[in-house]
């Protein structure tokens, strides 16, 4: 766990405008800075960046957040990698509880640094390798994309690491898969006259190699690093750094098979590739890109063998799939893959591949009616057995009610008599979680409670838990004054931001009223006195409180005899409500 302080502090000392501009060029507009959204695809810049609230916001597609948020949205990096990457440019260690972290760390830190320098020599010896280098050319590569995807050698040399490292016997070798021992305590390298294909993660560092064949007696074809510390091929895949533009542009993540498959696409024009890595496609890899793109397109061969690793896929993504997820699948002709595809066909051809791939409801349709003909009731039985266990999976209502109905319409009985079969709660008992209501507002339309909030969020300084008196109702805007209150408590008033403040309402707040509050901020002119407007709205409130408590006391002497005031009580009648 990474201490909420640390991650305050970080949010305090961090300039977003430095963290986005590194990856989208900026323009100074006014106190703001602009550009096209990184997120959608625009002609005019609608994406805003306020170094004053420490926030982006984009008013065409609705992203928004802080310099930790956009790191996770455009690197594609989990919470506590976004945290490591602000604290490493802030040249800060990130704390954390675990007490043996700080060692994790270090031997992580020199498997990283041990694969990078082997990597450096693959990357010699193809240099200097006619064979490698003749090979790669007869597969169609050039050598700007073997350079993109860092492409090396593995010489045909037992022992060809010791030229790069001294200390050949040196046990971090063994642990970072380069090298291996034999029964005799002899130690050889893994990768020997294979062409090598770094892996690479999300944050850029190399995790592993693949290598492959040049000679095709050799075998196995494909060979990969063993699992450790760094690499869990169930959990990444081949290509990611450089299909992260690509995928941003298209909005779609395509996933093959095999690292010829996605270099040929690259090199061909299709750059939202990616591929697993001799393992099948898992939940981990899918939650990994989903945080990319809410669309995935799996690409496989139309034979027999590809259409069984597409229903695997299928089961696979039905476990996470949600009402704003979309699967679909891909199938080329049989015999081909991506690489042999793309060689002999235009990007053209393969792209309507992509836009002609069958969704996951009409997958699951095919797939289940392709060999039954739904003549029979029994056929029909037989259909809604094989298809309980996949619907059951689905956690999303939306995909439910569509599947439900499609398969009603299908073998001609009622969405009711189907779910009777399945035993299941009928869909229009589904219910969607309850979201507190509110209007979007402009900002002249907006309560002085809401101003007083928005102002409180863009200058976090201006608080003071006295003001708790003015929020005693039960508004969403009382509410937040208690949560921001609680917030600085907790945090001992070390909140100095708009970005540092949202973090720490996240799991506070309905999502959807912190959506509307970032809204309404960006709408707030920079040219506005916010401490003036402030008090203003402090002196509004006094006067409201104080007219309160004349009126009550009013109420309360209505009932009263005159003979029974007292001498303040009669000064108070005189000056009411002058």
């Amino acid at each position: 766990m990474i201490p909420e302080s640390f991650i305050q502090e970080i949010l305090n000392r961090i300039d977003v405008v430095d963290v986005v501009d590194q990856r989208v060029k900026l323009k100074k507009a006014g106190a703001n800075y602009v550009a096209c959204c990184p997120f959608h695809q625009e002609k005019s810049p609608s994406f805003t960046v306020s170094p004053s609230k420490q926030f982006y916001h984009c008013f065409g597609c609705g992203a928004h957040g802080s310099a930790i948020s956009f790191l996770m949205e455009y690197d594609g990096l989990t919470f506590i990698e976004s945290v490591q990457s602000i604290a490493n440019q802030l040249g800060l260690a990130v704390p954390n509880d675990q007490p043996n972290t700080k060692k994790d760390t270090a031997d992580d830190f020199k498997l990283e640094e041990i694969l990078k320098k082997a990597n450096q020599h693959f990357k010699k010896n193809l240099r200097s390798s006619d064979l490698a280098i003749n090979y790669l050319k007869k597969r169609g590569l050039t050598g700007a994309v073997a350079r993109e995807f860092q492409i090396g050698y593995a010489s045909d040399d037992w022992q060809g690491l010791k030229k790069e490292f001294e200390n050949y016997e040196e046990p971090k070798l063994q642990t970072a898969g380069l090298v291996q021992k034999n029964d005799s305590g002899k130690i050889y390298d893994r990768f020997r006259n294979r062409i090598i294909f770094p892996i690479i993660n999300a944050k850029g560092n190399i995790i592993g190699f693949g290598g492959r064949v040049i000679n095709k007696e050799d075998q196995p074809k494909y060979y990969n690093s063993p699992e450790t510390p760094l690499f869990k091929k169930s959990y990444e895949v081949y290509g990611l750094p450089q299909a992260k533009k690509g995928i941003r542009d298209d909005k779609n993540i395509l996933i093959v098979e095999g690292y010829m498959d996605v270099i040929s696409l690259y090199q061909h024009g299709i750059q939202n590739a990616v591929a697993t890595l001799g393992t099948a496609t898992t939940i981990y890899h899918l939650k990994k890109l989903i945080r990319y793109s809410k669309k995935i397109t799996f690409c496989f061969d139309g034979d027999n063998a590809g259409k069984e690793a597409a229903w695997k896929a299928l089961n696979t993504a039905v476990d996470i799939l949600e009402d704003d997820y979309e699967f679909y699948f891909l199938f080329l002709p049989e015999g081909e893959d991506p690489d042999t595809f793309i060689k002999t066909h235009s990007i053209q051809d393969f792209k309507k591949y992509i836009d002609q791939a069958t969704p996951l409801t009409e997958f699951i349709v095919k797939r289940l009616t392709e060999k039954n003909d739904l003549s029979s009731q029994e056929n029909k039985i037989k259909f809604i057995n094989n298809f309980e266990p996949i619907y059951k999976k689905i956690n999303s209502n939306k995909y439910k009610i569509f599947l439900i109905k499609r398969v009603a319409d299908l073998i001609h009985f009622s969405q009711r008599e189907i779910e009777k079969m399945m035993s299941i709660e009928p869909t229009e008992n589904f219910s969607v979680p309850p979201q507190m209501k509110y209007s979007r507002s402009s900002k002249n339309s907006l309560t002085a409670k809401r101003k007083y909030i928005l102002i409180l969020a863009m200058k976090p300084e201006l608080f003071k838990s006295e003001d708790e008196i003015f929020f005693q109702n039960n508004l969403v805007e009382d509410e937040l004054f208690k949560q921001i209150k609680n917030s600085m408590e907790e945090n001992n008033s070390n909140i100095k931001n708009t970005a540092s403040l949202f973090h720490s309402l996240q799991n506070k707040i309905d999502e959807n009223i912190l959506d509307e509050l970032q809204r309404q901020m960006m709408d707030y002119s920079e040219n506005i006195d916010l401490l003036e407007e402030f008090k203003g709205i402090q002196n509004s409130f006094n006067q409201q409180l104080n007219s309160n408590k004349q009126s009550q006391q009013f109420a309360a002497l209505k009932n009263k005899k005159l003979s029974e005031f007292s001498d303040e009580e009669k000064e108070f009648l005189k000056n009411y409500k002058k």
